[in-house]
């Protein structure tokens, strides 16, 4: 070797090694290869068009029964009733389902200004094509004032069905 000579370190070696590996497995850069249209595949039926459909999101619909509030989503029904002591709130869930079912439900109640209550509800084993239905005062007159317009808002729905 010649004196003066540069001698390029394992550290130079591996970085230009590096960049070789990239430039190999990033493909051709030539532009006339992007402009090629790809094959169109013909169109097939896919799996997810040839199995049933799965039910849409439900839509939640507010209304007032008199001073109670009803929410209605997909398959529960959410009553909110202000009364003294906090907001009476019932749920019915209908089991749509083949099998007998479980349903944790976690409903909030407001008045949009900053009271806020809220509480779960198990709905053990409801039969197929049966109802459940669960109530409890919600909130206190501790809290404030208990909202007479309450506001309901479904924080968690969770059906468990039977697997037997």
């Amino acid at each position: 070797m010649k004196a003066g000579a540069v001698v390029p370190g394992l550290r130079t070696i591996r970085a230009l090694g590096l960049v070789a590996v990239c430039v190999l497995a990033s493909g051709c850069t030539d532009t006339t290869a992007d402009k090629t249209p790809a094959p169109q595949r013909p169109a097939t039926p896919s799996a997810e068009q040839s199995s049933p459909q799965v039910r849409p999101s439900p839509v939640p619909s507010v209304h007032s029964e008199g001073s109670t509030r009803v929410l209605e989503y997909g398959d529960l029904t959410v009553r909110a009733t202000p009364e003294k002591s906090g907001v009476r709130t019932e749920i019915e869930v209908a089991n749509t389902n083949e099998r007998k079912a479980t349903y944790s439900v976690q409903i909030s109640i407001a008045d949009g200004k900053g009271w806020t209550a809220h509480n779960r509800f198990w709905l053990q084993d409801v039969p197929p094509g049966k109802t459940g239905t669960e109530g409890a005062v919600i909130g206190s007159e501790d809290m404030g004032p208990v909202p007479q317009v309450p506001k309901i808002y479904v924080d968690e729905f969770t059906p468990l069905v039977d697997r037997k």
